[in-house]
């Protein structure tokens, strides 16, 4: 009689292991489907979408890189006459340059002491060169403004063509005490559409004009001088 109730007691203990393991793994079954298994895939949506982001942020990188590649220069899409006329007039028209060069010294807050326009040169390539030295008192921050203003009056953004005034190149700038605030010695070039009113680019002067006859010969030179510039500070041409 107690073999049987031993054995009835520990057939009832397997069975409630049984029981209580079975009911763990159901536990644990339910928890993933539950759980785990939608983050499981949303983990995987997120990887695939991931990817698509990379492989579109290599593909816009190639193209970039190759249309760097394909051109140094932003291409000009559209520049009306105007603006070309605006950035390189067909006529040296030396007052509007003066003026120009004067208004924009103004807006950078430096004092203009000399303006010195050479005569314009031909450079053989459909275009003249006007050399300008220009002597400036101010700060480095107002000599630098200065800079910059002369340098972005002409300027492409977008593949179009930007002109508030004349295209101006810098060529050298030389700085020097002057007080407490700093002396600025400014070369640089505008430019001339044409041939019109240059002179040689290998003597520097005035074209000459001969007059010559078969039994004597009498050389006639005519000369323009260069034009003057304002030597006052903030003057007017």
């Amino acid at each position: 009689m107690k073999k049987n109730v031993s054995l009835n007691l520990n057939l009832q203990k397997h069975g409630l292991v049984i029981v209580v393991a079975v009911c763990g793994v159901l536990v644990l079954a339910l928890g993933w489907l539950v759980l785990l298994g939608p983050k499981q895939k949303s983990i995987a949506n997120l990887k695939l979408q991931t990817a698509a982001v990379r492989q579109q942020v290599a593909d816009d990188l190639s193209r970039a890189a190759t249309a760097r590649g394909a051109t140094g220069a932003p291409t000009i899409k559209t520049a009306d006459i105007y603006k070309l006329e605006t950035a390189m007039p067909s006529i040296t028209d030396m007052p509007d340059l003066l003026l120009e060069l004067d208004q924009t010294a103004n807006a950078a807050g430096v004092k203009l002491q000399s303006i010195q326009p050479a005569a314009p040169v031909d450079s053989g390539e459909g275009y003249a060169t006007v050399h300008i030295s220009l002597t400036a008192d101010g700060n480095f921050y107002t000599v630098t403004d200065l800079l910059y203003r002369l340098r972005t009056l002409v300027y492409v953004q977008s593949g179009a063509l930007e002109a508030n005034g004349r295209i101006f190149t810098i060529d050298t700038v030389n700085l020097a005490p002057f007080g407490n605030q700093l002396q600025a010695t400014v070369t640089l070039d505008t430019f001339v559409y044409g041939t019109a009113e240059v002179v040689s680019p290998t003597t520097g002067q005035p074209a000459a004009t001969d007059t010559s006859t078969t039994a004597t010969t009498t050389g006639t030179t005519t000369t323009t001088p260069a034009p003057a510039g304002p030597t006052a500070a903030g003057a007017t041409p």
